[in-house]
């Protein structure tokens, strides 16, 4: 009977078996290190890169605002040159023959010289960076925070100015024509151009249309040193403003407020009410 051709088993080492699982369980875990390292590290840097697009947005949006109310200040300076010609033709005008003009000739002469239109601040970029005023902390970029402190500071102090001086030539005017007894004067139009309140804040309008014009370049003086801060040039805060200012196309037409219309109740057709 011929023997079976079996073969022998390799010898098994137990020491070897215990080696070779530490080993893979140390691979294992070192595996799973590397790729947790590798996962946070890599969310890490995309958000702190996320986070360098936000706040730079964020300067851009703030820098625009600025030079947007600077233009503001620029388109004021520029339409209260009429007011200050018809201030110099009236105030040339002795008061005894302001009674002898007639009130049609009067009246749009002293309407353009007290007429400075207002100021409108957009208030949306400085809440937008003093909700993120933290992050600009942790960097450390404590100058542009300041700088951009205060133009916002300013830009405050130019809408209430400009506006307050309106609303109390507005106030003169108002009070005269509803009270035009009195006051001295043959016309209500010669009333108020004589009146020395009046003439007075008159006066003042050049002074103010000179201030407003520093202001504006103040404004963007410190603008430029606002890009220094945080390496942004001018060239990119024109694209930017014109990105901006861009208009937006939608097939949708604009609702016309003369096409808005409702319909007259009739009051015979209710019962009560």
């Amino acid at each position: 009977m011929d023997t079976p051709n079996i073969l022998t088993p390799p010898e098994v080492n137990p020491n070897g078996n215990r080696g070779g699982f530490w080993k893979q369980l140390g691979m294992l875990v070192l595996g799973t290190t590397v790729s947790l390292v590798l996962t946070f590290g890599s969310a890490q840097i995309i958000e702190k890169s996320q986070r360098a697009k936000d706040r730079r947005l964020t300067a851009m949006m703030v820098m625009s605002n600025i030079e947007s109310f600077a233009q503001q200040l620029d388109t004021a300076w520029v339409q209260a040159a009429n007011a200050d010609t018809a201030v110099a033709w009236l105030l040339n005008i002795p008061k005894d023959s302001l009674d002898a003009m007639e009130h049609e000739d009067l009246l749009p002469i002293i309407t353009k010289a007290k007429s400075l239109g207002t100021l409108t601040y957009d208030k949306t970029a400085e809440n937008i960076f003093s909700n993120n005023i933290e992050t600009w902390k942790n960097m450390g970029n404590f100058q542009f925070i300041d700088m951009v402190g205060t133009c916002f500071s300013l830009m405050h102090l130019c809408e209430e100015r400009w506006n307050g001086f309106q609303r109390e030539l507005d106030d003169i005017f108002s009070r005269i024509a509803a009270h035009p007894d009195q006051y001295p004067g043959k016309t209500n139009p010669s009333k108020i151009a004589r009146d020395p309140g009046m003439r007075q804040k008159l006066l003042m309008i050049r002074n103010l249309r000179k201030w407003i014009r520093y202001e504006a370049e103040y404004l963007r003086y410190c603008n430029l040193k606002n890009m220094a801060a945080i390496n942004i040039t001018e060239q990119e805060l024109r694209e930017f403003m014109g990105k901006r200012q861009q208009e937006i196309v939608i097939d949708q037409p604009e609702p016309l407020y003369n096409e808005i219309t409702i319909p007259r109740i009739n009051p015979d057709s209710l019962s009560h009410y």
